[in-house]
């Protein structure tokens, strides 16, 4: 369906830049369709990078679920490797805090997008694996679904020709995952962790989404992990959890770097808004310390806060709250076109492979 042959992407615009790559917006000319390009130059990255995106992609070959991110195909022309797959046009969610929720998502677009979480997550608990890396950046929006993606950290419990019951390792990226970890994760003790430490990472989640701030963002990661092992976790701020006015300033301007002016304001907004009790409680069960308390996936599907779920979609939500989409073909950065020239120039179908992942 999706040729290796650089040409014929039409890259539109830039979406993202990451530590190792760029996402482009592109149009693939022979079947007129949109598409994202994740572009990573191997001459600039060592083989640990080269090897991280290999597994990412790996383990997207073993999945197929709706809620799932998936890939097209991946190819090498020259020196850069292409990793074509489906567009979501609102990007993250942490992409979507920066451009439109500064002081986070309405309590309904996060029953929205995590029941489509919880969907595709419990496929892969059923399926024996722990995603390892749930964050707002690794859950990407268009305008009907939310999907999970980041699955570079993503392991099995299938080890050696049999099931184990319990995991050990940290995950390989953790690094820049640990706000998000579960603490039996952090512990690193001989009790190990399972899949329920998705679910406390899914509970740090809904109150980076509902917040608009990173968890822990102005605390060391020492300090971080000391709350976590107390059992302290981060709550959903609203009138009812708002801390007192210099504690709730200092946390914002540390987290979003801005002047405490700005973060007087954004506490105001705080205190004007209510949280759903069925919120509140939804997201303690996640976050409790003991794994044995935490519902699995199934089982919070099922919980009343998704209620509100009935009678709304994703795209009426965007919709209400302006998240209008562009026309694409009007988009064009044109500091892209010398790169696509340059590129007619240099490159053709005989140095333009398929990277295999079998």
């Amino acid at each position: 369906m999706f040729g290796w042959n650089i040409n014929n992407y039409d890259i539109k615009l830039e979406l993202a830049r990451c530590s190792n790559g760029i996402v482009y917006m592109a149009k693939y000319l022979p079947n007129q369709q949109y598409v994202a390009v994740k572009k990573f130059n191997l001459d600039k990255n060592g083989k640990q990078v080269t090897d991280n995106i290999q597994d990412d992609v790996l383990m997207m070959r073993l999945f197929s679920h709706p809620n799932l991110h998936t890939f097209y195909t991946a190819f090498v022309s020259g020196s850069d490797l292409y990793c074509v797959s489906p567009l979501m046009c609102f990007g993250s969610c942490r992409d979507t805090i920066r451009n439109c929720f500064g002081t986070g998502f309405p309590e309904i677009f996060i029953a929205l997008i995590m029941r489509d979480v919880l969907s595709g997550l419990e496929y892969l608990h059923r399926r024996g694996y722990v995603h390892r890396s749930i964050k707002a950046s690794h859950i990407l929006l268009n305008q009907t679904k939310a999907v999970l993606t980041g699955f570079r950290d993503c392991t099995s419990f299938l080890s050696h020709g049999g099931r184990v019951t319990v995991l050990h390792q940290l995950p390989p990226q953790s690094i820049r995952s640990l706000n998000w970890l579960a603490p039996e994760v952090l512990e690193q003790n001989l009790i190990g962790y399972t899949e329920k430490s998705d679910i406390y990472s899914i509970g740090i989640t809904c109150c980076e989404l509902a917040n608009g701030v990173e968890p822990f963002a102005d605390s060391q990661p020492t300090f971080m992990f000391t709350e976590k092992i107390r059992g302290n976790v981060p709550t959903l701020l609203d009138r009812t959890t708002c801390p007192a006015v210099d504690e709730m300033i200092e946390i914002i301007a540390t987290a979003n770097k801005t002047d405490s002016t700005i973060a007087a304001e954004t506490q105001q907004i705080y205190l004007q808004r209510t949280f759903s009790d069925e919120f509140h409680q939804f997201t303690e069960i996640c976050m409790e310390k003991k794994p044995a308390n935490r519902w699995s996936a199934l089982k919070l599907l099922s919980h009343s806060f998704f209620k509100q779920c009935r009678h709304n979609s994703i795209l009426d939500v965007t919709q209400r709250f302006g998240m209008q989409l562009s026309d694409y073909e009007q988009l064009r950065d044109e500091s892209l076109q010398l790169n696509n020239e340059l590129n007619d120039l240099n490159l053709n179908d005989d140095n333009a492979w398929q990277w295999e992942f079998e």
